[in-house]
């Protein structure tokens, strides 16, 4: 199996080509600052400097060469009919902002569209989106949404969702003519996500009436993340102070709106503390949420917000599914060790380990386009050091490592779809898992052998049965005895309720019977000093 990776240095862009365990490199000498390939995996563009470079995905020749000014970001339309750029902000000799959001023809590198924008995200990139057959665009202004046709950007607006105080919007990836907004809280009205039909936005802008709507507070951001289908959005809200004070990082919660308004919901999740990852699979009929205070717990759910199995607790800040949406990794990267570990999601939701390994100091996790290879990476300048990329099975086996003095990005060359086909572990690798426990041949998570010389509680030293159990069930990465499992139909995998929201080691406050008995005992001792005196 010939698959091909693309590596981001200093010197060069670097193609490593070939079966995983064997890869042959190539190099073409170019300057670049971030890499986009094209959906049909015909084209790579390469972003850097004061250009976007179009090469041939194959031969790496060059075909095409936009000279864009400081350009610090592009992207591609669904179909890669359309390229759009962001550029550093900057101002005329009479001192007005450039135009410095722009959208391109591909084909003949013609300029169609030039807006302004102030600032540059990642998490809302790209500020214009198209829907799938690429027949309109949308761009955020204040206070509204503006909708062009992409057959006449020069016609200007085609139509405009207004929606006062607008923060964040994501078309639906479908075919479906939907669209989900999101309004922060503004003078004590909550902040609300809702999905908008614009087929039937009238002439005037006036914004139809929502197909379903979610309201809430304590949130100043969104992140709107749509399924393949359309039929469900799921919108990820973080609030830069978490007002229970348990956590330095804010606060961050997850709700679920139905496309048909048959449901809209807070997400259900198992443990209190920080929502770490969040990701629906190819299909759009599942998701999977990484959630809670270390050691995290992750969940899978349908696409009808229902809990379907858990996964356990443990290490992990990530979740990534294979393109098939078969085979899923749960990674610890980041500020974790980079525990990885396998599963096979089964037609009935249940889960199977696969493997366990770990990817030293990896802050990225990426699968292969044939689904059955996993690529970790340490880059720069996030890492400084021990920069290079590993390549792991889907049952954890180490099949690849490649080093290099500085990587700043590493990624698969995408494959044109039907490429490769959804194809289920082998036998023997199963087999395998299914002999050993844990799963694969990956290699074994370094914490684990030390466990039996771990920790033990003051109150059991000198107890050698006690301490040797303590020891052996302690952990700081995983909740003792908690392995996951299937969550019986019915089920609610919902946390309860925090007994408090004051600060940890705070007195909680005296209950309404308390305060009464105080006030009645002091207006008694108060009129006894008066009788006395």
């Amino acid at each position: 199996m010939a698959l091909s990776i693309v590596c981001r240095t200093p010197e060069e862009l670097q193609f490593l080509s070939g079966p995983p365990e064997v890869a042959k490199q190539a190099g073409i000498d170019t300057a670049a600052s971030s890499l986009v390939f094209s959906p049909d995996a015909q084209r790579l563009l390469v972003v850097g400097g004061d250009a976007v470079a179009v090469l041939d995905a194959a031969s790496r020749a060059e075909q095409q060469r936009l000279a864009i000014p400081a350009v610090m970001a592009a992207a591609l339309s669904p179909k890669g009919t359309f390229l759009i750029t962001f550029q550093r902000p900057s101002k005329d000799e009479s001192g007005q902002a450039d135009r410095n959001l722009k959208v391109w023809r591909l084909a003949d590198g013609q300029q169609l569209l030039s807006l302004h924008q102030k600032t540059f995200s990642k998490d809302a990139w790209p500020s214009v989106q198209f829907t799938a057959d690429e027949a309109l665009a949308f761009h955020q202004v204040t206070n509204a949404v503006n909708i062009y046709s992409a057959a006449d950007f020069g016609a200007g607006v085609h139509k405009r969702l207004s929606l006062k105080g607008v923060a964040g919007f994501a078309v639906c990836p479908s075919e479906r003519s939907l669209v989900a907004a999101y309004v922060p809280e503004a003078k004590g009205s909550p902040g609300f996500i809702a999905l908008y039909d614009y087929s039937a936005i009238s002439a005037s802008g006036d914004a139809p009436a929502p197909l379903c709507r979610k309201s809430f507070y304590r949130a100043n951001a969104a992140r709107l993340l749509w399924n393949s289908t359309g039929s469900a959005v799921l919108a990820l809200t973080a609030a830069d102070v978490d007002a229970t004070n348990q956590s330095y990082y804010g606060e961050q919660k997850l709700y679920f709106l139905a496309a048909d308004g048959s449901n809209e919901c807070a997400v259900p999740l198992p443990k209190e503390g920080p929502i770490h990852d969040v990701q629906w699979n190819s299909k759009g009929d599942y998701f999977v949420v990484v959630a809670g205070f270390m050691p995290a717990k992750s969940t899978l759910f349908t696409d009808k917000c229902v809990a379907k199995f858990d996964l356990g607790s443990g290490p992990y800040s990530t979740v990534r599914w294979n393109p098939f949406g078969r085979f899923l990794v749960l990674a610890g990267i980041g500020n974790l060790p980079g525990d990885l570990a396998f599963y096979d999601k089964k037609a009935d939701g249940k889960c199977k380990p696969m493997g366990q390994t770990r990817a030293e100091n990896a802050v990225t996790a990426e699968w292969s386009p044939c689904g059955r290879y996993l690529m970790t990476a340490t880059v720069a300048p996030r890492l400084r050091v021990d920069n290079g990329l590993q390549v792991f099975k889907y049952d954890g086996t180490l099949v690849a490592r490649e080093k290099r003095d500085i990587l700043y990005e590493a990624a698969w060359m995408p494959a044109a779809e039907g490429t490769y086909e959804d194809r289920p572990q082998s036998p023997r690798a199963a087999g395998a898992a299914a002999a050993n426990g844990s799963g694969g041949g990956g290699a074994a998570l370094p914490a684990q052998p030390a466990r039996a010389a771990g920790y033990v509680p003051p109150h059991m030293r000198g107890k050698p049965g006690a301490a040797a159990a303590a020891a052996a069930t302690f952990s700081l990465a995983r909740d003792a005895n908690d392995r996951g499992g299937k969550i019986p139909t019915g089920a609610v995998a919902a946390r309860p309720a925090p007994a408090s929201n004051l600060p940890p080691g705070a007195a909680p406050p005296p209950s309404k019977s308390a305060s009464k008995n105080a006030k009645r005992r002091a207006a008694a001792k108060k009129k006894a000093d008066g009788g006395e005196a």
